[in-house]
């Protein structure tokens, strides 16, 4: 079983009955976001909490929801990463970098993950004139996102720290943000 969306580029958006608020994340919203990124990536709701709280506290980091009524049915962030002296030379380089995007799995082909990325890149574009994002080859739905983004790719050949991605499964792509 694949954590991906089902890919189905053919497949009609559904529109949502109810308005999708889209919102930096607060504090009020830690443990539905923490919930909602372990029901995908495994690991410990505690833990995952404590790193969103620590998000929260960092000015190079972004996170945003989507809600609906009082639901949050979407999470994603930005992060700055700094390239160092000790990072292998295929590391990715210094810059914003669009991670993390979740949607519920009821609440897909709502347009939610389209609305959370142009959250963030407008945060981003306020802080850089380019933004990256990574993603594995083999997340359909993800990588067609962020290509009608502008996204474009950098290359195959890149390692990111903390990263999930096995070497060759990823890619790394770079838009330019006027």
């Amino acid at each position: 079983m694949s954590n991906f969306a089902e890919y189905e580029p053919d497949a009609g958006r559904q529109v949502p009955d109810t308005p999708i608020e889209i919102r930096p994340m607060g504090a009020d919203d830690l443990d539905a976001c923490a919930e909602l990124i372990v029901s995908r990536t495994g690991g410990s709701v505690a833990e995952r909490r404590s790193r969103l709280l620590s998000d929260l506290q960092d000015p190079t980091r972004y996170s945003v929801v989507a809600c609906v009524e009082t639901e949050v049915v979407g999470y994603a962030a930005v992060i700055h990463h700094e390239v160092s002296s000790d990072d292998p030379p295929t590391t990715a380089p210094t810059g914003y970098y669009l991670v993390g995007l979740i949607v519920s799995p009821d609440w897909r082909r709502h347009g939610i993950g389209e609305l959370l990325t142009t959250a963030r890149i407008r945060w981003t574009a306020e802080r850089a004139d380019a933004v990256y994002y990574f993603a594995n080859l083999a997340n359909g739905p993800i990588l067609d996102l962020h290509q009608s983004f502008g996204f474009t790719e950098v290359t195959r050949d890149f390692t990111f720290p903390r990263a999930p991605l096995k070497p060759g499964s990823g890619v790394l792509l770079r838009a330019e943000l006027s």
